[in-house]
This record gives structure tokens, sequence and C-alpha cells, in this order.
């Protein structure tokens, strides 16, 4: 970030909007860091088996570091080709999805053992 911060100085003559954009960039790190950005390598610790869960973590962060990756290679494509308000108009229909989704399948783990969690994401029959 501060080789970015250096090469945009270059680019910058107001310095303020520099000082602007590192600055966010750096909130955002922090309070991701924080707050949800834990939280996939957590939760996921917690609902897969034992037996399991070795390979189904390697798996499940690898789809979402790939995920995060064709996000940063295709932002300033799409951004181009389909304009700001539908593109972040998407991320936010993705992001409502997950909602639901946590909402209706995820189960609390607060002050439960893996075995009791186990038996709570059995399918019901």
């Amino acid at each position: 970030m501060i080789i970015q911060a250096t090469e945009a100085s270059s680019l910058l003559l107001n310095t303020g909007a520099l000082y602007l954009s590192v600055g966010g960039m750096l909130m955002f790190v922090f309070t991701f860091a924080l707050g949800a950005g834990p939280v996939p390598g957590l939760l996921l610790t917690e609902i897969f088996p034992s037996r399991i869960r070795a390979k189904a973590m390697a798996f499940c962060m690898s789809v979402h570091w790939v995920c995060n990756f064709l996000v940063g290679l295709l932002f300033l494509r799409l951004l181009e080709k389909l304009g700001p308000q539908l593109l972040y108009s998407m991320f936010a229909t993705f992001c409502m999805m997950a909602v639901i989704f946590v909402k209706r399948n995820v189960v609390e783990t607060k002050g439960k053992s893996l075995q009791e969690i186990e038996i709570a994401l059995l399918p019901q029959d």
C-alpha cells in the first residue's frame, strides 16, 4: 500500500485526495479485519465434521480467494461496461442473497459443542 501511495502521489496534484484515498483504504482494511473478514474461516471450522474439516476448509477457502481474485480482476472492466449503479446494485443483490441464505441455513453455534452443531446440521428426516 505504501508503494501505491507513493506512485499515486506523483499522479495527483491534490494531496488531500491522496490522503483521503489511502486513509479510506486503510480504514476499510482495518474495519473488515475486525468485522466480517474472519467470519468465513471461523464459521467453517464449526460447521464441518472433523473427519472432513481439513479438505472442506481447503476447498472453501480456495473458492473464497478465487472469487476475491476475480472481483479484483474484473471490477474496473465491469465498472466501465455496466456503470456504477448497475454494478453496485449487482453487488448489493449478491449481499442480500447471502444474508437470506445465512438467515435460513446457518445455525447458531454460540455455546454449543461440535457434536451439537453436527447434529443440528444433519438433514431432518
